[in-house]
């Protein structure tokens, strides 16, 4: 039996929040995640794997897209990794001795790492759910797909405040882009409507 994934291509929206509003595009791509979502149509059970929010794919291009509001979670790691490189260039200066460049990446690494944790597991249980629905689908054949991920923050948010998560999330994933609702059009690899 074939597995027509095109009845999971949606319009990729943020989750509601607290008001009830949500920000949304006017584009489309497969919904991955949540009860209505392919995981689930493909046999993964609800909880079983992390998963981001939806994916496009563009010949053996697939772009794995998460939608989050981030801004908080990196001011709180920013905050954290200058009071420790303040506390550890106090303690040093006592010493006489500057801060290396080890130590500084030590504790850029500790500030980042829940974040990074989060976007691993969420990378690595995507590329299970579209390696079982290529295998379903056999739509690229023997093709090895190549993954990119996109992070899609709501439309306050400044992206460029960003810059130090995607340096520590290219380290693991070989594409990491992030833009904002407003901005994704220019984003996508492949826009649908």
């Amino acid at each position: 039996m074939m597995f027509d994934k095109d009845q999971f291509l949606q319009i990729i929206a943020h989750a509601s929040c607290s008001e009830g509003k949500f920000e949304s595009s006017i584009l489309k791509a497969f919904k991955i995640d949540d009860s209505d979502g392919i995981a689930i149509a493909l046999g993964f059970k609800a909880n079983m794997i992390s998963k981001v929010d939806y994916f496009v794919s563009k010949n053996n291009d697939v772009q794995l897209i998460e939608l989050s509001d981030l801004e908080k979670r990196v001011q709180s790691c920013l905050i954290d990794i200058d009071k420790e490189l303040g506390q550890l260039k106090d303690r040093n200066d006592i010493k006489g001795e500057p801060v290396t460049k080890r130590e500084e990446k030590d504790i850029k690494n500790r500030a980042w790492k829940d974040t990074k944790d989060e976007f691993h597991k969420k990378w690595s249980g995507s590329i299970a759910v579209i390696e079982r629905l290529y295998r379903k689908t056999g739509e690229l054949g023997d093709a090895d797909p190549s993954y990119r991920l996109l992070i899609i923050c709501k439309d306050h948010t400044d992206v460029r405040m960003l810059d130090a998560l995607k340096t520590q999330l290219s380290g693991m994933m070989s594409s990491v882009v992030i833009c904002t609702t407003k901005t994704l059009s220019a984003a996508l690899i492949e826009p649908s409507l």
